[in-house]
């Protein structure tokens, strides 16, 4: 099995659901949805457009510090 052919099994087992964040959604809901999706980082989109990204490291490094 090549490389390509590893990486294709894991993206075939993963989810396609897309999940996001408005920009008014807080720090606390939005890490709360990571939590429960079991996802590292949110899109965060305003009337349809990607606007940034959370991430659990701008939470542990921007944050809480």
């Amino acid at each position: 099995m090549s490389p390509s052919d590893l990486i294709q099994a894991l993206l075939d087992r993963k989810s396609r659901e897309l999940w996001s964040v408005l920009p008014q959604t807080t720090v606390y809901d939005a890490i709360a949805v990571m939590s429960e999706r079991e996802i590292g980082a949110l899109p965060v989109v305003d009337n349809g457009e990607l606007i940034g990204m959370l991430s659990e490291r701008d939470y542990a490094r921007k944050v809480i510090l």
